[in-house]
């Protein structure tokens, strides 16, 4: 397709209904562009760019993306996305774009090339080389253009550039590995081979980093004697164990059942050379090997593995849209050691629709995890800091049919947008893991901070929150619940937070006020449990308040719960630490 902006033109490829992506220095400072679409797909589209790069002039690659979303989705079928590691085991086959260059920008025209994957070049791009020494090459009108593999059409990366001189027919391909270091979302989108998105997602978790000494020799293993069906061995050595499953998944012409019977053996391979990785690879071949034969597991592990839970995390961020505009996305995640499934929602709205969006489109993510116990999904609210307080859990559940408050039909936690979005969580990831080892229950972890313990200085709070003494769980009433002591005890990385959102107007002589009355009680129903547990406990709180006719006097009323798994955030690629 073609995409025409104020500053110039270029190309770009269909990922979804209603995204595209195409390069940033296709774009500029364009906030609306226009889209064409070859017949017989429709032409002269509206799209705004929703989001841009870190691209700037004079940088050849470095952050070059960039996505249009169009005003309404199009019945074009979208491009099919290869693997992470597309451009690694596709090394050596023929790829080829779909570009407007002069003379043909009406019409559109088709060039081939191969990209060498080894070395990357500044910025993790790959250089491309013409597949002719004349006739069509890379050149001005193909930025923004998919690089897909001939035959099969995944495509593997976007081209961004080429070389002016034609006589070296060059050209620089960004692989979909660094598209997804910039653009997260694009990887939601990705299948592998047989498996769907989600059961995808969780592999990579599984397999993120993983090495193993003669690595090349395993998928061979597998496909034993080779046949015109198996593919040709990869060109050189693959650099992950991730990358030599995806290659089996992509690389074989063998019925789909029996790609996953390849992909499920060879995986019962890794977790015999690796048994750190045994067990969650026998549960994703249990989740997601549904034609693997044999039954046999990699290593012996337990088959009662009780009701799944699940998670829907909300991101609510303010938008460069508008001063009230603030941007709304949705994920699933099925995964408790990190990460997200599947985005459900992303949409810019006002703050005055936050709420309503929001309640419409929580159904539809429950929907999504299907194979979740439905009563274990639990709602994360991503907020700003100085939001933190919003009565989130009072929204309403539109899957009830009472429409009761969303804090009664589900756990529902806040978390900090400043961690969520964060490149460097470190800190919330060492303290949150200090919580988890740390043994015996909630009384002898959680520290309260209530009327009877004068607030003092800011600083003072500041310096304790860092000192050695500085707890991992703290929960706060009356007067510490003050929106700067709320703010530094977030940014100190503090995993799990727990205030009263009511405020408390005693006198300080006053010996019994309601913010000591809440910090007793919830510590007396809170301490016999540990961390994890607190989300259901605190909904089980909720509903107690709701039963009693003067909900005022219970400590489940007007309860924000910070609750923090920096291991579920949005992928992280190891490549872009």
């Amino acid at each position: 397709m073609r995409v025409d902006a104020a500053g110039g033109s270029g190309s770009g490829f269909l990922i979804d209904a209603q995204h595209i992506l195409t390069c940033a220095h296709v774009v500029g400072d364009a906030t609306a562009v226009t889209v064409s679409f070859l017949p017989p797909g429709p032409g002269g589209l509206n799209g705004d760019v929703v989001f841009r790069g870190p691209w700037s002039p004079g940088e050849v690659d470095e952050g070059d993306v960039a996505v249009i979303r169009l005003t309404e989705p199009v019945e074009v079928e979208p491009a099919r996305l290869a693997p992470l590691n597309g451009v690694e085991i596709f090394a050596g086959q023929e790829l080829g774009a779909f570009g407007f260059p002069d003379g043909y920008r009406k019409t559109g025209q088709i060039t081939h090339f191969h990209a060498d994957a080894y070395p990357r070049l500044a910025g993790q791009a790959c250089q491309t080389t013409a597949s002719e020494t004349r006739g069509t090459r890379l050149e001005r009108g193909y930025s923004g253009s998919a690089a897909y593999v001939q035959g099969t059409y995944e495509v593997v990366g976007m081209v961004i550039s080429a070389d002016r001189d034609p006589d070296m027919r060059t050209g620089v391909v960004l692989p979909l590995d660094e598209i997804g270091r910039h653009w997260p979302s694009i990887i939601d989108r990705m299948r592998l081979g047989p498996f769907d998105s989600i059961a995808y997602r969780e592999l990579r978790s599984i397999l993120e980093d993983l090495k193993l000494p003669d690595m090349r020799r395993l998928p061979l293993e597998v496909l034993g004697h080779p046949t015109r069906l198996s593919p040709d061995p990869p060109q050189r050595p693959l650099s992950s164990v991730l990358a030599m499953v995806e290659w089996l998944a992509v690389n074989t012409t063998f019925p789909e059942e029996e790609v996953v019977d390849l992909v499920v053996t060879l995986l019962r391979r890794i977790g015999l050379k690796s048994p750190d990785h045994s067990a969650a690879l026998h549960e994703w071949v249990g989740r997601h090997g549904w034609n693997a034969g044999d039954a046999t597991p990699v290593e012996s592990a337990v088959d009662n593995l009780g009701p799944r839970p699940g998670w829907v995390v909300v991101r609510i961020a303010p938008s460069a849209e508008g001063r009230r505009a603030h941007h709304v996305t949705i994920w699933t995640a099925t995964n408790p050691d990190g990460g997200l499934d599947e985005r459900t929602l992303e949409e810019t709205v006002t703050e005055d629709m936050i709420q309503e969006t929001i309640e419409q489109h929580l159904p539809e993510a429950y929907k999504k995890m299907a194979h979740v116990t439905y009563e274990t999904i639990a709602v994360e609210f991503v907020l700003p800091r100085g939001h933190l307080g919003w009565p989130v859990d009072s929204w309403r559940a539109l899957d009830d049919h009472d429409q009761v408050p969303l804090g009664w039909s589900r756990p529902v936690v806040v978390r900090a947008l400043e961690w969520f979005d964060t490149t460097d969580p470190r800190m919330i990831e060492e303290r949150t893991q200090q919580l988890r080892d740390r043994p015996g229950h909630l009384n002898a972890t959680m520290s309260w901070l209530d009327c009877s313990n004068r607030p003092g200085e800011l600083r003072k709070f500041k310096a304790w929150l860092r000192s050695a003494k500085r707890p991992l769980a703290l929960g706060l009433a009356g007067r510490w619940t003050e929106p700067d002591r709320i703010g530094s005890a977030v940014a100190s990385g503090l995993p799990v937070l727990l205030w009263h959102r009511a405020p408390c107007a005693c006198p300080e002589t006053e010996t019994i006020c309601a913010s000591r009355r809440f910090s007793d009680t919830m510590a007396t129903r809170l301490g016999d449990i540990r961390s994890e547990e607190l989300p259901a406990r605190v909904r089980d709180l909720r509903v107690e308040a709701g039963e009693l006719d003067d909900e005022d006097e219970h400590c489940g009323r007007d309860v924000t719960l910070l609750w923090d798994e920096p291991r579920r955030r949005p992928t992280r690629l190891s490549f872009a630490e």
